[in-house]
């Protein structure tokens, strides 16, 4: 996954998304992560079962699918490769909690005209719901929903200021996972290094 400025700011955002969605997971499901239950209420050290990789990997891809179920007419998108960010005890004692969070981005690159944001995240959410998930639609400008699923996972779709369209998946806790996070994929990347994640592809329907 490339180390870009505005790929690592991307994150963040879509992150800090999923944060809403995590939460309300964490109180309705009491769990932390696909199939996992989460640790105790203090935090302190690793959860009690951990997601294995390629579980957590085939979840995410199903988060993402899911988030396109109800879509119509259908977009063009790349998936970028996805990673986990080792959790660390917050506070003078700061060390490793034994766990991951893992999350997995997918760049939309039909251009979606502003007119059609509210749509697309209509549809969006209708597809999450299908599904037994909680959704909640931020209010921010440009507009961002999230949902969990029953089972802890998250996900959520992020339209930037920029016209950039982000939707993702998060799954913890997932082990510690130094370098290659499943089979790695080529991420289209433009002439400067950057991903090239700026929609291009027009679409009757969603350009106008």
């Amino acid at each position: 996954m490339s180390g870009s400025p505005r790929s690592a700011r991307g994150l963040g955002v879509a992150v800090a998304v999923l944060a809403l969605a995590l939460t309300a997971c964490s109180a309705g499901a009491g769990t932390s992560g696909a199939g996992a239950s989460g640790a105790g209420a203090s935090g302190a050290g690793a959860p009690k079962q951990l997601v294995p990789p390629e579980q957590a990997l085939q979840r995410m891809n199903a988060l993402l699918d899911e988030s396109l179920t109800d879509v119509r007419p259908a977009l063009r998108y790349w998936d970028d490769n996805p990673d986990a960010v080792e959790q660390f005890a917050k506070g003078l004692d700061e060390h490793s909690l034994g766990y991951a969070d893992a999350n997995r981005r997918r760049h939309i690159m039909t251009r979606i005209a502003p007119a059609k944001y509210d749509t697309l995240l209509d549809m969006v959410e209708s597809g999450w719901r299908a599904k037994g998930y909680t959704v909640t639609r931020t209010a921010s400008t440009p507009p961002a929903s999230v949902a969990s699923a029953p089972d802890g996972a998250g996900v959520g779709i992020t339209v930037h200021s920029s016209g950039l369209i982000e939707i993702t998946a998060h799954v913890s806790p997932v082990p510690v996972i130094h370098g290659a996070f499943g089979t790695p994929t080529p991420v289209p990347t433009m002439p400067n290094g950057n991903p090239d994640d700026v929609p291009k592809y027009d679409d009757p329907f969603w350009s106008n």
